[in-house]
């Protein structure tokens, strides 16, 4: 199959056809979001890429669309840009709690090539393989039956319903067995995964799955929702990372199809919502990234057990609630709250081209948490060689910062990873290169 690279926002030529326009169109009305767009630009046929990364596949043709997470240069190749992004894109996801991968991993599932649906499908397949070797989940189900010998309760009512079928005893009893919710999950990610790969290594591992996994019961759909963390419990804990790749999959939409839609799907997902998690996850892993200031705060998600509202109802109850991505709090006091945006910044404008919403909703934050500093936390990506770092003091006392974090560090190395450590230190100090 041939895969064509995007990254995130760019437009260039590609000889798209009529059929393949009207998929894309399909395409964008099932995520709800414009993924890809068939263009014209000077009389040619054009593709332009949004900020949802991942795999669009039409027939015979793939477009993958990457993050701009790369160092490499306008000099390199586009295999190399598309590399360092991908891999980078892996310790996104991982540092944001939805991948499983090691940190020796990310060369093997990079050297065998594909496009980023297919390494994903390959991480997927090798841990739950591993994982199946070492013994399947089971559990005691209920299970109701016909037999010729008792077994558990038998139900006498069923019995005397039924004399034509006395040799029988309509029993009911607990079984432990792997056919249960969570290896549901993933037989129904492995049965769709195979018919959807085009990788010859993928598809054989996938083929070996469906086979171990034929006492699971297939399910003929399954939502994101079916692979929620209240499905684990302390005795298949080791299968969490496992289902946060299942729902990625899930939430990615590739595997709600039919049978006729498996030569054109998309695979996708909105960065905004992934910088935000790997944000967030990073700093909760990393106690190193917080200065001595904070570093008796405790974190909140999402501002989880401290949501403020911006006004009530006629009945009093609170409205408009108020989310900063992740609030400090020391005690009563919130000394520092964070947000993320997955937006491009203009270095020339004195407001840096934030937008009048975003910072009305972080002077709402600053004020109803009487915090007296936000963070408004943006991306530098391959197009902005320079950090940005802006300090806006509001009227009434307070701050807004505004900060770019680099992602265009290698985040599979040590020194990747310190590098961003280091510098996300120096933005929640508040201290330091920020221009008044």
């Amino acid at each position: 199959m041939d895969t064509e690279t995007f990254f995130e926002h760019e437009q260039r030529a590609f000889e798209w056809s009529e059929r393949e326009a009207a998929a894309l169109e399909r395409l964008n009305r099932g995520a709800g979001a414009e993924v890809l767009r068939a263009t014209w630009r000077a009389g040619r046929r054009e593709l332009r890429a949004s900020q949802h990364v991942g795999v669009v596949r039409l027939g015979r043709r793939a477009v993958q669309v990457l993050p701009k997470a790369h160092r490499a240069g306008a000099d390199s190749s586009d295999a190399e840009r598309a590399d360092e992004a991908t891999r980078n894109l892996l310790h996104m996801l991982a540092h944001a709690g939805r991948l499983p991968i090691r940190e020796h991993a990310t060369a093997p599932l990079l050297r065998r090539g594909g496009d980023w649906f297919e390494v994903l499908t390959r991480l997927f397949a090798t841990h739950l393989r591993e994982e199946w070797q070492r013994g399947a989940h089971r559990r005691y189900e209920p299970v109701e039956d016909e037999l010729p010998v008792l077994k558990g309760r038998w139900r006498v009512a069923e019995s005397l319903r039924r004399p034509a079928r006395r040799h029988l005893f309509p029993v009911a009893f607990d079984e432990f067995t792997a056919d249960n919710a969570l290896n549901r999950v993933f037989r129904f990610v492995v049965e769709r995964l195979w018919r959807l790969t085009r990788d010859g290594a993928n598809r054989q591992l996938l083929g070996e799955l469906r086979q171990w996994m034929e006492e699971v019961t297939l399910p003929s759909a399954l939502t994101a929702e079916a692979a929620a963390p209240s499905t684990l419990t302390r005795l298949n804990a080791r299968f969490a990372p496992l289902l946060n790749l299942a729902r990625l999959f899930l939430a990615g939409g590739s595997l709600q199809l039919t049978a006729r839609d498996f030569e054109t799907f998309a695979f996708v997902f909105d960065m905004n919502r992934l910088f935000e998690e790997f944000v967030v996850g990073f700093i909760r892993r990393r106690p190193e990234v917080l200065p001595d200031g904070l570093q008796t705060c405790e974190l909140l998600p999402q501002a989880r057990g401290a949501l403020r509202h911006l006004a009530s109802d006629e009945r009093g109850r609170g409205v408009f609630e108020l989310h900063p991505d992740l609030a400090f709090r020391r005690g009563a006091e919130f000394p520092l709250l964070l947000d993320t945006k997955y937006k491009r910044l203009d270095p020339s404008d004195s407001k840096l081209g934030i937008s009048s919403a975003d910072f009305y909703q972080m002077h709402a934050y600053a004020r109803r948490y009487r915090c007296p500093r936000v963070v408004l936390l943006y991306p530098q990506t391959a197009d902005m060689p320079e950090p940005l770092r802006r300090r806006f003091t509001l009227e009434g006392g307070g701050r807004i910062d505004a900060a770019t974090v680099d992602l265009r560090a290698d985040l599979s190395t040590q020194e990747g990873r310190e590098a961003l450590t280091s510098e996300l230190w120096d933005i929640l100090g508040g201290d330091k290169s920020v221009q008044e």
